[in-house]
C-alpha cells in the first residue's frame, strides 16, 4: 500500500514566499494592507525516503539513508489568498486560505470524482514588530500563526485524498530583517506544534504529526525600478515525536503493510508524519502600477546533506503567478 504524502503546509508556503512583505520581517504601517491573489500548480512523481524494500517489495529496513524513488503523481492546483492588515503599526494581523483542486493517483478507493475540490485549511496569524534595530541596522520581529483544517470533510488519509491533513498548526518564529540600498534579506527561526488529529477518533483512528523546527534564508535585490529578483532557502526537520493509534496499526496490517513494520511505514510514508523538507525557490516580481505587482516563482525541493536534508518527503515542485497590491 503506498499514498501520497500531503504537503499542503508546503503549498501554503510556496504561496507566502512569492509575495513582497509577506515572507519579511516588517510589520505594515497602521491602517495600511498587502493583498496577494495567486494561482499556484504543484506536482510530485517521486519522493525521498528512508524505506528499503527488496525486489520483491518486503520492507527490509526504515533507517536507510534517504534516497530518491519514483512514486504515484500527486497534483495540486490552487487559488489562495494572502493578506497582511496593520492593527498598529508595530502589529500585523495575517490571514491566508484558499480553494484547492487536489490530484492523487495512489489513494486505494478514491470515490465517484477524480479530483477533490474546496477549501482547504486556514492560517491566520500576528506579526509583533519587536525592535526597530537590535544592531547592526537588523530588525526584529515575533511572528505567530495557526492552522485552521473546519472547513473542509476529512476521511481516512489511507484511502480517501484530503484538502489538508486534518489537525490544528502552531507555529512561532523569530524574525530578522536587514534593508539595504540595493534591497533586503531576512533570516527566520521557529518552531511548529503539531496538534493531534483525531477526526476520526470514534474509529479509533488518530494520529500526531511530528512537531517541527525550522529556519529560513530569503533577500531580495532591487534589478530595475520595475523589477525585483527574490530568493529563498528553507530547511524543516521533524523532531520524532510523531504517533499513530493502535487502530490504525490494525487498519494497516489489513491492508499490505509488512507485519512489525505497521507504526513505521505509517508514520514515514503512509501518512507522511515525520518529514525534514529543505526547498529553494525564485522569484521575478514586475512593478505594473502603482503599489501593484505580478509576481512569477518557482520552487523546487532539494536532496540536501546531514542534517540538513529532505527525507520522507515528497519531490515536488511548484509554479506561481500572482497578483500583489499594496494599500
Amino acid at each position: 500500500m503506498r499514498r501520497k504524502m500531503m504537503l499542503m503546509s508546503l503549498l501554503f508556503a510556496g504561496c507566502v514566499f512569492i509575495s513582497g512583505n509577506a515572507f519579511a520581517a516588517w510589520t505594515q504601517a497602521k491602517g495600511h494592507s498587502y493583498n496577494q491573489l495567486t494561482l499556484s500548480h504543484y506536482k510530485t512523481t517521486s519522493k525521498y525516503t528512508t524505506i528499503e524494500k527488496d525486489v520483491n517489495d518486503n520492507v527490509l529496513t526504515v533507517n536507510a539513508k534517504p534516497y530518491k524513488t519514483s512514486e504515484e503523481e500527486f497534483t495540486s492546483t490552487k487559488v489562495s489568498y494572502y493578506l497582511e492588515y496593520g492593527l498598529k503599526d508595530e502589529l500585523t494581523i495575517i490571514f491566508s486560505g484558499g480553494w484547492d483542486w487536489v490530484k492523487s493517483n495512489d489513494i486505494d478507493r478514491y470515490g465517484d470524482d477524480e479530483y477533490v475540490s474546496g477549501i482547504g485549511d486556514i492560517i491566520l496569524g500576528l506579526r509583533q514588530k519587536l525592535s526597530d534595530n537590535i544592531g547592526g541596522g537588523v530588525l526584529m520581529s515575533l511572528e505567530g500563526d495557526i492552522k485552521i483544517p473546519e472547513l473542509y470533510k476529512y476521511e481516512n488519509p489511507v484511502t480517501h485524498q484530503n484538502l489538508g491533513d486534518g489537525q490544528y498548526d502552531y507555529r512561532l518564529k523569530l524574525k530578522f530583517g536587514r534593508g539595504f540600498s540595493w534591497g533586503y534579506s531576512v533570516i527566520d527561526v521557529g518552531y511548529k506544534y503539531r496538534d493531534y488529529n483525531k477526526q476520526l477518533e470514534d474509529d479509533g483512528l488518530f494520529f500526531k504529526p511530528s512537531d517541527q523546527y525550522f529556519i529560513s534564508l530569503s533577500g531580495g535585490y532591487n534589478a530595475a525600478t520595475w523589477l525585483s529578483i527574490r530568493g529563498k532557502l528553507e530547511w524543516s526537520g521533524a523532531i520524532g515525536n510523531a504517533s499513530v493509534s493502535d487502530g490504525y496499526i490494525t487498519y494497516a496490517a489489513c491492508c499490505g503493510v509488512d507485519k512489525g513494520y505497521e507504526r513505521s511505514v505509517l508514520i514515514l510514508d503512509t501518512l507522511g508524519l515525520e518529514q525534514d523538507h529543505l526547498s529553494a525557490g525564485l522569484a521575478l516580481a514586475f512593478t505594473v502600477a502603482k503599489n501593484t505587482q505580478v509576481v512569477l516563482s518557482y520552487d523546487t525541493t532539494l536532496s540536501g546533506f546531514d542534517p540538513v536534508k529532505t527525507a520522507n518527503a515528497s519531490h515536488g515542485e511548484t509554479w506561481s503567478l500572482a497578483l500583489a497590491y499594496m494599500h
